[in-house]
């Protein structure tokens, strides 16, 4: 079979066009959904919609509303509901802000007898856990239901095996292909965060740009390509300082460089001196609650002050220091397959 690329990278699914951003994971889901009617029929299921959507059902993408901005995906079934899906990459989820603006929608819709809800769609823990703790269950009387890619994805899996209908089987199983390669839930250590400590340091005089400036102010990050720093880009990466972890970040994307004057609009050249990994930095995911370093009341005191680790993202958002979300890492990496 003729193989295609697009920009040096193989394209397996017609999804793969479209690219792997938050708008281009909308679109897809969308088709899918529209266009295979047992994987909408299995969304009805899983938002508790006992007998499905009518036929009447019908979907928007990136519609627009007033002051209320655009929305992801709407689903209307007239008479008998209205959603509206808010879709992300990631672990992030939308603030209630945007919730809210799109509840008034819901309130403003004319079709008064459909039952509104909201749907938040991210990525979440194995467990299923942090979804579930990070979005609301109401906003402004609405109901919201937090569903992650995994589980679209299984039911994707679901829908697949059950159609008779070669064409939508052959959708759903692109589609499927497609979420393995655009979500991170599949390969369990690419859940790993690659935690480093920062300093405060004043890094480029001209421009009074510390290293926690470079972070907080200009989302990046950089270091080094290999000699004890990673060769292959991680997928997210936490930063520590102050004693205590600060964010954790998706790596949106990254590049070689080997000065960093145009990165930063330095007014001189700055050589890196070797070649060095500049990451754009993905929204910070803050943790719940403070994340100290290390626990000495608890025996976690693995972590040297400047030392690097890695640490799943679901231990880093649930446990009471990096130490312990370290320590909690090894143990599941050495455990045994079931």
């Amino acid at each position: 079979m003729t193989q295609l690329t697009v920009h040096g990278q193989k394209v397996d699914t017609v999804f793969e066009l479209l690219g792997n951003d938050e708008n281009a994971m909308t679109y897809s889901l969308g088709w899918a959904l529209a266009k295979c009617n047992g994987f909408c029929q299995g969304l009805a299921g899983m938002l508790g919609i006992q007998d499905g959507f009518s036929d009447a059902v019908h979907i928007r993408l990136q519609d627009h509303f007033k002051e209320k901005g655009f929305t992801d995906i709407e689903i209307i079934d007239p008479g008998r509901f209205h959603i509206i899906i808010e879709a992300k990459r990631g672990f992030n989820i939308p603030f209630r802000e945007q919730l809210e603006k799109y509840a008034d929608r819901l309130h403003a819709s004319a079709d008064t007898k459909a039952e509104k809800m909201l749907l938040v769609l991210a990525e979440s823990d194995r467990e299923e856990q942090w979804l579930a703790q990070r979005a609301p269950t109401h906003v402004k009387q609405v109901v919201v239901q937090a569903i992650s890619w995994r589980r679209f994805q299984k039911m994707a899996i679901t829908c697949a095996a059950k159609t008779m209908a070669h064409s939508e089987k052959r959708l759903l199983r692109q589609l499927i292909e497609y979420l393995e390669k655009v979500t991170i839930m599949q390969n369990q250590t690419s859940n790993l965060v690659y935690v480093v400590s920062v300093s405060d340091e004043v890094f480029f005089k001209d421009k009074g740009i510390s290293f926690v400036d470079v972070i907080e102010k200009h989302q990046k990050y950089f270091h080094p390509v290999g000699n004890r720093w990673p060769i292959e880009p991680p997928n997210y990466i936490g930063f520590r300082y102050y004693g205590k972890l600060q964010s954790i970040h998706h790596i949106e994307s990254y590049r070689v460089i080997e000065d960093y004057q145009e990165a930063f609009n330095l007014s001189s050249p700055h050589p890196t001196g070797e070649k060095h990994y500049l990451y754009e930095l993905g929204t910070a995911i803050r943790p719940p609650r403070e994340v100290r370093t290390i626990d000495k009341a608890k025996g976690y005191t693995q972590i040297q002050r400047s030392a690097r680790c890695e640490c799943f993202i679901d231990l880093l958002l649930t446990c009471d220091s990096v130490s312990e979300a370290f320590a909690k890492t090894k143990l599941r990496l050495n455990k045994p397959a079931a």
